[in-house]
Order: structure tokens, then C-alpha cells, then sequence
């Protein structure tokens, strides 16, 4: 089970992967915790082999490169016997397709939404026709629009610590609602 250190752990490295183990000794210090370079060390190894940590990524500059189409799919189903059956067809359609950034089942007015990225229109209409005729016998409704991100994408909005999540409010809240 992870517990706060390891929270802090993988909130240093979701901000930068390659930052050398001082570094992250220097974020647990500052949270008041005592430990030394090595169990640091043996603490990440141990979040790698539980596949916690399940590999290490880049984070792009996306206005330095070809601007990419994004597109959200908002998506609920039609019942039916097969649903269950074809919505595995899905899940693997999507967990293969090498575009989609994330996909998964909702809570609320659609049942499924995925946020995919394209290299052209092209690409995500041609990618939009396909997907509406592998699965239109389970959709009932399809919408689909293009979003133009104002903040990069970053994997640290799944690994923040509560301490920075507090902090960040305290930071922003009027001084009238007393965080």
C-alpha cells in the first residue's frame, strides 16, 4: 500500500522523472520526513516492482510541435443482450488505439467519454467514421467535439500530494472563507 512518503515520491516524479534522488529527498525533507538517499531509493524500486510506477514518460512542449486535433467523444449506449459482450470489443479498441489519451465509463448523463489526439481533421474524421461504424449498434447517442487546451497535459494532476492540493487553495481562496 502506498503511504504519504511514497505519495510524495511519485508527486516528484510526476513533475519530473529525471530529477536525481537529492532532489526528491529535498520534497520529503521539506514535508518533514527523515530519510535517507538509500531508503528513497529502495522505496522507488519497491513502487516499480508493485507497478505502481509502471514506467517513465516525457512531457512535450505541444506548441513546438505540430499543433494536434483533440477530440472528446461523449457517448452513451443502447441497451441491449450484446452490451456487455461488444463493450469489451470497445474497451480494447481503445486501450490498443495509440491516440486515445484516456477513455473510461461515467457517472452522470454519459456513459463513456474518451479524449483522443490526432496529427490532422483528417485523421480524427476518417478515425470518427470508423468508430461509429465498428460500435454504432451500441450507441444510442454520439457527440463529438474538438478542444483546444489552455494547460499542457500532465500526469502530476494524478499524483499530487493533499498537502500541495491544500496549500494550492489557500493560495487562491479569498481571505473571507478562512482555509
Amino acid at each position: 500500500m502506498v503511504d504519504k512518503i511514497d505519495e510524495l515520491i511519485l508527486s516528484a516524479l510526476s513533475q519530473n522523472s529525471k530529477q536525481s534522488i537529492f532532489e526528491i529527498w529535498d520534497v520529503i525533507k521539506g514535508n518533514g520526513y527523515d530519510l535517507t538517499e538509500e531508503e528513497i531509493e529502495s522505496r522507488i524500486s519497491k513502487l516499480e516492482e508493485d507497478r505502481v510506477i509502471k514506467g517513465y514518460t516525457i512531457t512535450i512542449d505541444t506548441k513546438k510541435i505540430h499543433r494536434r486535433v483533440i477530440r472528446v467523444d461523449l457517448v452513451t449506449f443502447r441497451t441491449s443482450q450484446a452490451l456487455p459482450k461488444r463493450l469489451d470489443g470497445l474497451k480494447k479498441y481503445l486501450r490498443d488505439a495509440p491516440f486515445v489519451v484516456f477513455s473510461g465509463k461515467t457517472r452522470g448523463g454519459y456513459d463513456w467519454i474518451t479524449v483522443k489526439s490526432f496529427l490532422s481533421e483528417e485523421m480524427a474524421d476518417e478515425e470518427n467514421d470508423i468508430y461509429r461504424n465498428l460500435f454504432g449498434d451500441i450507441i444510442q447517442t454520439y457527440e463529438v467535439y474538438d478542444f483546444v487546451p489552455q494547460k499542457e497535459a500532465s500526469m502530476y494532476a494524478l499524483a499530487y500530494t493533499e498537502s500541495e492540493y491544500k496549500k494550492f487553495l489557500k493560495e487562491w481562496s479569498p481571505p473571507f472563507l478562512g482555509h
